[in-house]
């Protein structure tokens, strides 16, 4: 038996994660604006906003929409930066709602080359690829002496209890 994990529990330990960066980036928001070369980002502030968008792009392909112009969205403020992971939980908890087993394996054009790929996998990449590199900007933080005061494994979560 492969009795698998949710992606409610994934899109849960994620906005769990959110939360906590948010609240820590409240403590020190200085650590936003240090030059970071993470996935070419530049800054920790521009790292945070490439998972976001990452996030919100699989989210509005799920649904069918267009893509947008991710460089124009407003991330000045903390509230500006969630905000963009904020509506992607928001749409990807739609999609869950409402998903049928055919929406699943449904392929959709990803915009590289010919390549289309099943929402459920879009869900799994979106997810992973924001566990890859907060797991990435939490080693580059406390290199830089700032150090997180929670434990970043979904196991010491109140995900799935």
């Amino acid at each position: 038996m492969d009795p698998g994990i949710r992606f409610t529990d994934l899109l849960a330990y994620n906005a769990d994660e959110n939360n906590h960066w948010k609240r820590w980036f409240v403590e020190h928001p200085a650590a936003l604006d240090l030059s970071c070369d993470v996935a070419g980002a530049g800054t920790v502030r521009k790292l945070v906003r490439h998972i976001f968008v990452a996030e919100l792009s699989y989210a509005n392909r799920v649904h069918g929409l267009p893509r947008i112009d991710f460089e124009q969205l407003p991330i000045a403020t903390l509230d500006e930066l969630f905000a963009i992971s904020e509506e992607a939980h928001r749409k990807f908890q739609e999609f869950l709602d409402k998903a049928t087993p055919e929406d699943w394996t449904r392929l959709s054009p990803l915009g590289f080359g010919d390549l289309k790929v099943s929402q459920r996998k879009m869900l799994i990449q979106a997810m992973l690829h924001g566990v890859h590199h907060r797991g990435q900007l939490a080693t580059f933080l406390r290199q830089q002496g700032f150090k997180q005061d929670w434990t970043h494994d979904i196991i010491l979560s109140k995900v799935m209890e």
